[in-house]
This record gives C-alpha cells, structure tokens and sequence, in this order.
C-alpha cells in the first residue's frame, strides 16, 4: 500500500474554515427548521411544541456537552468493532476540537467511512428519539442540529474519502487520515 493522500484537520486551514462554514449552514438549517415548526404551531393554533424556558434551554446546553464525549465513545467503539486486529484507541483535545484516534490503524475504505459516520448517526439519533419520548421536537431538532454541528470534520474525511475512489484503505493518523491504494 501507499499514501496517495493525506487530510490534516487538526492543521490544515482551509479544511478547518471548511469545516466552520459547514457548522455554520448546518445551525442555520436546525434553527429554521425549529423557528418554522414554532411558528406554524402558533399559526395554526395547536401547540406542537414543547414549552421552551429556561430550564429547557439548560437541558438542551447541558444535552449538547454530554454528547460530545459520547460522539467520541462512539468512534472508539466503531474502531474497536470495525478494525482488525488489535486496535489501540486514544483521546485528545486540540483548538476545542475532540477528537479519538486509533494511530495507525488501517480499515478498508467502506469500514473507515461507518468509523466516521457513527456517531453523526447514533448521537444525532438519540437527540431525536429523545425528543419523540419527551415530546420535545424543538429539543429534537436544535440537539440534532448542534450535534452535526460539530461532525464536519468527520463529515468532510467521509467527503473526501468518498472522491478518492483509488484510495482502498484508509489510515488513522495522529492529525487525521492517509488514504492509501491497493499498489
């Protein structure tokens, strides 16, 4: 195998303005989505929505801070079920960014991709099965918001992993990912 690429998004600028500009939109779109369900609650005259106060606003806050170390549990497990063999994960912190590692280790293109991707689909969907239980949409739709928020850096390794079609396999790296071909 050999390194055909190799995506640092704990220092590469331009990735991490990328990743902000995603963050941004992504909020942007939560935040519609729940301005609009509120308003067309009020239109309409029946209340759909929970009633938002301030413990409400805690519950989100404090909702939020704990889905971050549990996104990275995700990835830890994802890494340890997916990868082969022995892998050997570590956490970190960098610019207010989590992140978990498995330095080294190699998985198929598909199998590092479901790595990536766990946790914007497990967290963001206990954000929302959390809003069905408490009948909390707006908590729902802001929670899951904030949440993929915070995934871009995944979200954009799956994005650039998914146009490299020669990259077979691809590595973890201390700062990010090497994408390696089957030569």
């Amino acid at each position: 195998m050999r390194v055909i690429g190799t995506v640092n998004v704990l220092e590469d600028a331009d990735l991490q303005r990328s990743m902000v500009r995603a963050s941004w939109i992504i909020l942007g779109v939560g935040a519609t989505a729940a301005f609009a369900l509120w308003f067309a609650s009020l239109a309409l005259g029946r209340n759909v929505t929970e009633p938002v106060g301030l413990g409400w606003a805690l519950g989100l806050v404090a909702a939020s801070v704990v889905a971050l170390p549990v996104h990275e549990l995700v990835h830890a497990a994802a890494f340890v079920l997916l990868g082969s063999g022995a892998v050997r994960v570590s956490f970190g912190v960098k610019d207010f960014m989590f992140y978990t590692s498995a330095n080294g280790a190699v998985l198929s293109r598909g199998r590092f991709m479901a790595v990536l991707l766990a946790p914007s689909v497990v967290v963001t969907a206990l954000f929302v099965l959390a809003g069905c239980v408490w009948h909390a949409p707006l908590f729902a739709l802001l929670g899951g918001a904030f949440h993929l928020a915070g995934c871009t850096g995944d979200l954009d390794m799956v994005r650039i992993i998914g146009i490299t079609p020669a990259a077979a396999f691809v590595r973890d790296s201390p700062a990010g990912i090497d994408l390696l071909s089957e030569e």
